[in-house]
């Protein structure tokens, strides 16, 4: 499984020269993959690459990938999507992705080599093995979606881009969301990370919560508005 990283500048072959677009946001480029994209709409257009199937070539976390790509203009911004893709699969990818600041407790560790499921990096948490790499540790998200989280981490100075962390996340009503993670970015104590990982319900569940707290930021930003008016 391979990673393009929000921001990354993508080179999409076009029927002369290549076409520079940009990625609004990290995507894994498995399965049914969809990746929202910032570029030239004239450039895109004179290119004739809307609709077509085209060679992209995709910065990754393990080098450079070239996938073959259908060019998508929907909702007045461009999708490279696997070729075939159903739109319901589309609207899926979308929705995981959507995000937003919800503040959960967790404890977890990083993984050793041998553990590589939720049970087995369990088992090293339950009997205070903790990997490879020290102790136990504790903290809270900063941002979750259904495709990952961005997290606050003390002590996680040995913590890595590419390593695997296990992560049990406190959920509203005291049960836990067990999840292995594989870290994307690392600035000081705050780590960016995505679900390698995690049950279809607790996936839900995260993604439940994300549109709940949604919802109640619009209604804050109403009641802020009527009460300026």
């Amino acid at each position: 499984m391979s990673t393009v990283a929000a921001g990354s500048r993508l080179l999409v072959q076009g029927t002369q020269a290549p076409v520079v677009l940009r990625t609004l946001r990290a995507a894994r480029l498995e399965g049914g993959w969809a990746v929202a994209v910032l570029g030239d709409v004239a450039a895109v257009q004179a290119a004739g690459l809307t609709g077509r199937t085209v060679a992209v070539e995709f910065p990754t976390e393990n080098g450079p990938v070239r996938l073959d790509a259908e060019v998508v203009h929907a909702d007045g911004s461009f999708l490279l999507r696997a070729p075939g893709l159903q739109p319901a699969a589309i609207v899926e990818q979308r929705r995981e992705n959507v995000r937003a600041q919800v503040r959960l407790p967790l404890r977890g560790a990083v993984l050793s080599t041998t553990a590589v499921t939720r049970s087995q990096a369990a088992e090293q948490i339950a009997d205070g093995v903790g990997g490879d790499r020290g102790g136990i540790l504790a903290g809270s998200t900063e941002t979750v979606s259904g495709g990952g989280i961005s997290l606050e981490l003390p002590g996680a100075d040995g913590v890595l881009t590419g390593t695997r962390i296990y992560l049990e996340i406190g959920m509203p009503g005291g049960d836990l969301a067990p999840a292995v993670l594989s870290v994307l970015e690392r600035d000081g104590t705050t780590l960016r990370a995505q679900f390698v990982d995690i049950s279809p319900l607790d996936r839900e569940r995260l993604v439940r919560l994300v549109f709940t707290r949604q919802r109640a930021e619009l209604a804050e930003r109403r009641q802020r508005i009527e009460a300026a008016l």
